[in-house]
C-alpha cells in the first residue's frame, strides 16, 4: 500500500510529493493532463504584498518567497534548471490616490504611461513550467513516476479511476479547478495570457488592472480573469490583452506575438486541511499557487506528522 497518493501534478501536487519524498515516504503522483490547468499558464509571481494579501495567507505568501532560493539550488544540484528572479516586485501608481495608498514615489523601473510613481516591494517570480517539470524530473529520480488517470472517485484509502485503483494510506487532493468535482468549495475563474517577444520589465510589475514580467527572454503579459469555463483564449481576451499591454507600455509596442496561454484559477477560501480520515485537501489557492506551493507542502507535512 502507497503511503501517500497525490492527485494533482501543477506545482502544489508536485512540491508536496517532493517534500513528502525527500523524508522517506512512499509516494505515488497521479493527474488528469486536462487542458487549462493553472500550473502550465501561470505568471509564477512571488508578490504577496501587491497581491494584497494579509493575515495568515500573507505570512504563507512570504514564507514562499524564502523558500524558493533553497529550493532552486536543491533542483540546480540535480542538473535541473528553473528560470527566476528575486530582485523584487513593483507596483505602479496610475492615479495620485494610487499613489497616496501604495507610497509609490519611486521612478518605475520600466515605462509606463501615465505612471505617476512605483514603489519596490520584496518579491520576484518562478518560471511555473519550468518548476514543474524540474520537481517531476526529480520526482522520477527519486522513484516516484508521474501516472496519468482522471481520478474518479477518492475515500476509504483508495483512488479510483476509470482503467485502476490505488490504495493508499492518504489521499491528498491537489487538482486545483477541479476540485468541486470531489465536494470542495473551489469554482473555474478563466485567465488568459500573452507571451511576446520583446522587453520585460526586471521583475513582476504591476500597473492598473494587469502586470508584466519577464520570460523566457521575452514578456509575459497578463491577465484577464473570467468567469465561467470556455476553453481556449478568445477574440475578447486577446483583444483585452493587447489594448492593455499596447496602450500601458511604450516598449511593447510593435511587439512580436509568441504564444497565448490560458487556465482555471481554482478560486475560494485558501484551505489545506483534513476532509476525512484519510482524505486531505489543497485548494483555493486563486492566482497565488506558486507563492502559497511551499507552505501548502509545510502544511501537509504538518497534518501527517512529518518534520519539516
Amino acid at each position: 500500500m502507497t503511503e501517500v497518493a497525490v492527485v494533482g501534478a501543477g506545482v502544489v501536487g508536485a512540491l508536496a510529493a517532493y517534500e513528502l519524498r525527500k523524508r522517506g515516504l512512499e509516494v505515488a503522483l497521479l493527474d488528469a493532463e486536462k487542458p487549462g490547468a493553472a500550473t502550465l499558464a501561470s505568471a509564477g509571481m512571488l508578490a504577496p504584498y501587491p497581491e494584497g494579501l494579509s493575515g495568515e495567507v500573507l505570512e504563507a505568501g512570504l514564507f514562499g518567497l524564502e523558500y524558493y532560493p533553497e529550493l532552486l539550488r536543491e533542483l540546480a544540484g540535480r542538473g535541473l534548471e528553473v528560470e527566476a528572479g528575486f530582485g523584487g516586485t513593483w507596483t505602479v501608481a496610475l492615479s495620485e490616490e494610487e499613489k497616496a495608498f501604495w507610497e509609490a514615489h519611486e521612478p518605475p523601473p520600466y515605462p509606463v504611461r501615465g505612471a505617476r510613481g512605483a514603489r519596490r516591494f520584496p518579491g520576484g517570480y518562478v518560471n511555473p513550467r519550468d518548476l514543474r517539470k524540474a520537481l517531476l524530473e526529480a520526482l522520477k529520480a527519486m522513484g516516484v513516476p508521474l501516472l496519468r488517470a482522471e481520478v474518479e472517485g477518492v475515500g476509504e484509502g483508495r483512488v479510483v479511476w476509470r482503467e485502476g485503483l490505488l490504495k493508499a494510506r492518504t489521499v491528498l487532493l491537489a487538482v486545483g479547478a477541479w476540485g468541486g468535482r470531489f465536494g470542495l468549495s473551489v469554482r473555474p475563474l478563466k485567465g488568459e495570457a500573452l507571451l511576446l517577444f520583446g522587453p520585460a520589465p526586471p521583475g513582476p510589475l504591476f500597473a492598473g488592472e494587469g502586470y508584466l514580467l519577464p520570460r523566457e527572454g521575452g514578456a509575459y503579459l497578463g491577465a484577464t480573469a473570467r468567469e465561467g469555463v470556455a476553453d481556449g483564449v478568445d477574440l475578447f481576451g486577446l483583444r483585452w490583452l493587447s489594448d492593455y499591454g499596447h496602450e500601458r507600455f511604450p516598449p511593447l509596442e510593435g511587439a512580436r506575438f509568441r504564444e497565448a496561454l490560458w487556465g482555471y484559477r481554482p478560486l475560494g477560501e485558501l484551505f489545506v486541511g483534513e476532509v476525512e480520515k484519510g482524505l486531505l485537501a489543497a485548494t483555493g489557492h486563486g492566482r497565488n499557487g506558486v507563492l502559497l506551493a511551499p507552505w501548502t507542502a509545510h502544511r501537509v507535512l504538518s497534518l501527517l506528522g512529518v518534520k519539516a
